[in-house]
């Protein structure tokens, strides 16, 4: 059908209540109701019904989107938006030529810029790659709206499958609406999905995890043993990791007969726009010299740098007037003056085992029937002690 042809079957009315992007979404549906628009047919784009129609583009954007939400159409990157649901991997992919990508997979991280997540992307590259599978990472910048737009863009382009670290603060929190979108958005999914390093243990999917708790609550363990009782705890409240990581935190209290002081865990999340959040909160809390904190633990290992900055630029020495401990062994951890005591990540083992489970998806779909299977694999930690924890001065003296 001619574009002319198309935009002449439709009437919007500028005295109805009823919004345009609905009468225009109604209009198409009729459309396709009555085999106008046939299956698999390409839709004119964005640009093209703006042109013939005169509607805003946002008035067209919503129309599609709500159309597309009811699968009465799809869009193929590249060549446009056509009618009827998106067609089954196995038939759009079964046609692939040899060493031409047969699926396409999306990554969405918290936080390009920390220096764990290239080690895990290389490790899902590395698995997929002599699987002809394409991989498209996104960084949501710690920002939820951020996180759901970029999947919703994944999705537009016709991604094959996702592996996610979400933005989710846990469910022994307040959930807050911004999370129910981000769960509404998953569980709507037809793709399969793995979550890495931080759960959302209503969402059913395979996922890769760490033992949080447990490297928490070592890690505390070796402040005790160095005579610390004033230890802090610094932490992304925006990640369930954290809070399982400060479970471990009060266990380990709690396991030497001391109770939690709640002023010294500090909060904070992306959204505040802190820039530097371990140097700015490390300072508040030094400079409050009531609290009396001899020690920190801090949640990620660029977190612990940033307050190793902040002590020294209070002319304090680490470890002799602060202890510092972060998490995630990055490799600035281990640059001569600085030789942080932390605790491991296995990285690209990470990556690699939930490339390895979505792969196990993936074959799963062209098994009819029966309800996937989904895995949980859960990997141990371990201290790596090196110089930056110490007994406190009052002990040292």
């Amino acid at each position: 059908m001619e574009q002319l042809e198309l935009c002449e079957l439709i009437t919007i009315d500028d005295n109805e209540a009823v919004p345009k992007y609905k009468q225009l979404q109604s209009e198409l549906e009729k459309l396709i109701a009555g085999n106008v628009l046939k299956v698999n047919s390409r839709l004119p784009g964005e640009n093209e019904l703006f042109s013939q129609l005169g509607l805003s583009r946002t008035t067209i954007r919503k129309a599609l989107l709500e159309l597309e939400k009811a699968h009465l159409i799809y869009r193929v990157q590249g060549q446009g938006t056509f009618i009827g649901s998106k067609p089954a991997v196995s038939e759009t992919k079964k046609n692939s030529q040899p060493g031409k990508f047969k699926q396409v997979i999306g990554v969405v991280l918290p936080n390009i810029t920390n220096e764990i997540y290239p080690f895990i992307i290389r490790g899902i590259e590395e698995t997929l790659q002599s699987r002809h599978v394409c991989v498209f990472s996104a960084n949501s910048s710690g920002i939820r709206d951020r996180e759901v737009r970029i999947i919703n863009e994944m999705l537009n382009n016709s991604v094959d499958g996702l592996v996610i670290e979400p933005l989710y603060p846990g469910a022994g929190d307040d959930i807050g609406g911004k999370d129910m979108r981000l769960i509404s958005l998953l569980e709507s999914l037809t793709i399969p999905v793995v979550l890495i390093n931080n759960d959302i243990p209503t969402f059913e999917c395979s996922k890769v995890m760490q033992d949080d708790e447990c490297g928490g609550r070592l890690i505390t363990r070796h402040f005790l043993q160095h005579g610390h009782k004033r230890i802090a705890y610094i932490y992304h409240d925006g990640v369930s990791a954290a809070f399982e990581r400060r479970k471990g935190y009060r266990a380990a209290l709690a396991a030497a007969g001391l109770e939690h002081d709640p002023r010294l865990e500090i909060a904070y999340n992306d959204e505040q726009g802190i820039i530097y959040p371990g140097y700015v909160l490390t300072k508040q809390l030094l400079q409050n010299t009531e609290l009396g904190v001899t020690g920190i633990f801090y949640f990620n290992d660029d977190l612990a740098l940033q307050g190793l900055e902040a002590a020294r630029s209070l002319n304090m020495d680490v470890p002799s007037d602060l202890s510092i401990a972060g998490y995630d062994d990055i490799p600035r951890a281990r640059l001569a003056g600085i030789h942080l005591t932390t605790v491991s990540h296995p990285k690209g083992l990470l990556g690699s085992m939930a490339a390895l489970l979505l792969l196990e998806q993936f074959e799963q779909t062209h098994m009819q029937g029966d309800k996937p299977i989904y895995q949980k694999i859960t990997m141990q930690s371990s201290m790596l002690v090196r110089n930056t924890v110490g007994p406190p001065r009052a002990i040292q003296e």
